[in-house]
């Protein structure tokens, strides 16, 4: 087959039972379902922006029920049972799997394979095409977004929602709230690395919280500490 111009591909492996590749393949699947981007995941997630991409292609092979729990809030997962394919007969022998993660101009395909060493041989467990998060072809609407979420943050600083800490998540769904619309995660990313170089009255920080990230005003910081 002939390789596609600027066609970039890694192979990531990991040998495990059945179990878990298809709870990776569910939660992958949710992700693309909802149009979110592993950073964006993560950023909801008070993570570090690499984490679900580290979970993604298996560097991160066990995840704290604390993470594990905030990931299906994140995405949206109606109940754990859904996760969980019931009434399935799984092998609970380990196989070697392989995810081809192929990123091509516009989008992002990920096949994974289950490969049978004796045999020699790959078969395909499952087929998942992303989009290129990455590239926006919305400049214009990004914009407006982004400097509506700008002007709807430093008015809560102004009323003093700042003043103690707030998960990510927490920050989204105020936004999506009063601004009356879907807000795209990465655009209040983007406010929020703003908001951490700003000025002295108006600067926040980034503080970890927990098993995750918050957000504070920078000069109640030290007053949300445990004492």
């Amino acid at each position: 087959m002939k390789k596609v111009k600027n066609q970039i591909t890694k192979i990531y492996k990991r040998k495990c039972e059945e179990i878990e590749i298809l709870i990776c393949y569910r939660m992958l699947l949710q992700r693309i379902s909802r149009h979110l981007s592993p950073e964006e995941v993560s950023f909801l997630m008070g993570k570090p922006l690499d984490f679900m991409t580290s979970i993604e292609t298996f560097k991160i092979k066990s995840i704290l029920a604390f993470d594990l729990f905030s990931m299906y809030r994140v995405l949206e997962v109606n109940s754990m049972d859904s996760m969980m394919p019931f009434g399935v007969e799984l092998s609970s022998q380990k196989n070697l799997y392989e995810l081809h993660v192929t990123t091509l101009a516009d989008r992002v395909i990920y096949e994974l394979y289950k490969v049978d060493v004796e045999q020699n041989q790959k078969v395909i467990e499952f087929k998942l095409i992303d989009a290129r998060h990455d590239i926006d072809p919305y400049t214009n609407s990004t914009t407006e977004e982004v400097e509506k979420i700008r002007i709807f943050l430093n008015e809560q600083i102004d009323v003093g929602f700042f003043n103690e800490e707030r998960q990510p998540d927490e920050i989204h769904n105020l936004c999506c709230a009063e601004l009356k619309r879907y807000i795209r995660p990465k655009n209040l990313m983007l406010v929020l690395d703003e908001l951490l170089q700003g000025s002295e009255a108006k600067r926040i920080v980034r503080k970890e919280i927990g098993y995750g990230f918050g957000y504070v005003l920078a000069a109640h910081e030290k007053s949300t500490e445990k004492k």
